[in-house]
């Protein structure tokens, strides 16, 4: 319910707060967007969104049977929106409830007759065919495909040509100019200046070029967000890419003939918050807010944690280390260690051999003299961060960054960041810098390298071998989140006080969709109680997957304890309790 608003309020002194441990298990799966739930706390309930089940009225339609994983675990075919009936050439369209529970399996871990966790298994994703450039996989002969989209210019042109609009490696990263590449005789050459992108995108309206070119990536300018339902709409394309705009109103950058769309696998936990927040007009401050996940490691990087439905992209962990040096007015950054790129050079050969590209110390991760500012006819249209910003592919690909843990900067000279990081927070690494991307820890790091393993030994060469890997899939784990990361060039984080946990009205960055049952529902699907709501969505990956716990601890540090994995005795470990 929402919070009553009171109009004058006295700020409550700082409080600690441990919530109970929220135990997941099938009642927090997730039917669609209607904040509806198998068990009591969504908006709904809706004990059919399983079949076969003993909590289900329903039986499994012919045909459709419960999964039955390796170690004896039953898991329930589900029954959600979160599919799509795919058609190719023509988009995704989103599934209504059907009653052929091909979204996906979930069922209860159970141990000693008491339910631990639960465990997820994603349906196949769906994929369909685009044309060439307009989609965001590139598919291969049989049935391969690799990812083939960015959020970035540079990493898009460096897989796509020698040009660099950003230059650092390839063109001169001083005086820019581009490479002139040639055989070791002399007999041929090639001049990299003539291999610019086609950056003339037009906008697509119903499939057909209107022959109006995208000037404005502002959302509602000229294109509307694309969730990859479709092609037809809200694109614009070149003669070498496309681009789309996100959720967020980034743009995406495209170049493949293949869109997946996975289904996801919803859960919501609902937390109990102090009950002094809820009385009408508290307004305590929150200096700290973590969220420990208990889970095993994913094979996915997506696997999204939203703690009130929040998507936050200033939790980024651990980024480059770089030294900064300046031209005149300007800010050149240079990476401080020897490391390897992990991006499309990366690519076997037929005798399985590879040549990763080195990054030697000095190597330009930000070169700010080549900032694109929409002057230069020639040059893109500066719809990027790491145009307006001037970052090279680099910075974007190197594997010298850890996503999934907290970031400390251990040199306090601000022309220098060296940093450091730890899976749990640990302040005697220096100044903390970032928490943990909002997700589920998985083996890959996504973002511009996604299909890359994290390695156990940093900076050391791609590909990994087996016993180089840092994160094993299925191995115990403990996630921690900082839920006060947060960029305040957007405001003020709504988690900053009491208020902003209760009351949907003081969170200005989620949207109310409808309210059933006198509750709030985001257009994610998510209820927005006066307790805390966390979604967690599980994405893609048919090997199941195990989530066990979530806790909050607010104004409060979690102990070794509170953070130690809980490992399930069938494994042959200990462990804690979820």
């Amino acid at each position: 319910m929402l919070a009553t608003a009171i109009a004058a309020v006295a700020a409550g002194p700082v409080q600690a707060y441990k919530s109970p441990a929220h135990i997941f298990s099938v009642k927090d799966i997730q039917r669609g967007f209607d904040g509806s739930t198998i068990g009591p706390d969504g908006a709904r309930t809706l004990r059919g969104t399983i079949c076969d089940a003993p909590i289900s009225p329903i039986a499994c339609p012919e045909g459709v049977e419960p999964l039955i994983d390796k170690d004896g675990a039953t898991l329930w075919p589900i029954d959600s929106a979160f599919g799509f009936n795919v058609v190719d050439f023509l988009g995704a369209q989103v599934k209504t409830y059907n009653g052929d529970y091909q979204e996906g399996y979930a069922g209860d871990i159970r141990r000693e007759n008491v339910t631990v966790g639960l465990r997820v298994s994603n349906a196949a994703t769906d994929t369909y065919k685009v044309k060439a450039g307009w989609g965001t996989w590139c598919q291969g002969l049989g049935g391969t495909s690799v990812k083939c989209s960015t959020e970035h210019y540079s990493v898009m042109e460096h897989v796509l040509s020698c040009h660099e609009t950003i230059p650092y490696m390839e063109a001169d990263p001083v005086t820019g100019a581009q490479a002139v590449k040639q055989f070791p005789d002399g007999s041929a050459s090639f001049n990299c200046a003539t291999a610019m992108l086609d950056d003339v995108l037009n906008i697509i309206e119903g499939g057909v070029d209107t022959g109006v070119r995208l000037t404005d990536a502002t959302p509602g300018a000229q294109l509307d967000p694309n969730d990859n339902t479709t092609v037809l709409d809200d694109i614009a394309v070149s003669n070498d890419y496309s681009a789309t705009l996100k959720d967020d109103g980034k743009v995406l950058y495209r170049w493949g003939s293949l869109i997946k769309r996975p289904k996801d696998v919803r859960m919501y936990a609902k937390i109990p918050l102090p009950a002094e927040w809820k009385v009408p007009g508290a307004d305590y401050p929150v200096t700290s807010a973590k969220l420990v996940i208990k889970h095993v490691v994913t094979n996915n990087p997506n696997d999204q944690v939203r703690p009130e439905d929040l998507e936050n992209e200033a939790a980024i962990g651990r980024l480059p280390s770089y030294k900064v040096e300046t031209i005149g007015e300007d800010e050149v950054w240079k990476s401080l260690k020897s490391c390897y790129e992990g991006d499309g050079d990366l690519i076997d050969t037929e005798e399985g051999a590879n040549d990763p590209t080195f990054i030697g110390v000095g190597t330009v991760f930000k070169n700010e003299p080549f900032i694109v500012d929409g002057t230069d006819p020639e040059a893109p249209l500066p719809f990027s961060a790491d145009l307006t910003e001037a970052f090279t592919n680099a910075w974007y690909t190197t594997v010298d960054r850890e996503p999934f843990e907290w970031s400390y900067d251990a040199d306090p000279n601000p022309l220098v960041q060296d940093f450091v990081s730890s899976p749990v927070p640990n302040p005697a690494l220096g100044e903390l810098w970032s928490g943990p991307r909002w997700r589920l820890k998985p083996n890959k790091f996504g973002q511009d390298i996604p299909g890359l393993e994290i390695p156990l030994i940093e900076c050391s060469s791609p590909p990994y071998a087996h016993d180089n890997i840092k994160y094993e899939v299925g191995a115990s784990v403990t996630t921690v989140l900082n839920l006060l990361d947060w960029d305040e060039a957007e405001g003020p984080s709504p988690l900053a006080s009491s208020k902003g946990w209760v009351d949907v009205t003081q969170n200005p960055f989620v949207e109310i969709h409808r309210v059933i049952n006198g509750i709030p529902v985001t257009t994610n699907g998510l209820p927005m109680t006066e307790d805390f709501d966390l979604a967690v969505y599980i994405k893609g990956d048919k090997k199941p997957t195990s989530i066990y716990s979530a806790q909050l601890f607010i104004n409060e540090e979690p102990t070794a304890a509170d953070m130690e994995p809980y490992v399930d005795p069938l494994s042959g470990g200990g462990g804690s309790t979820p």
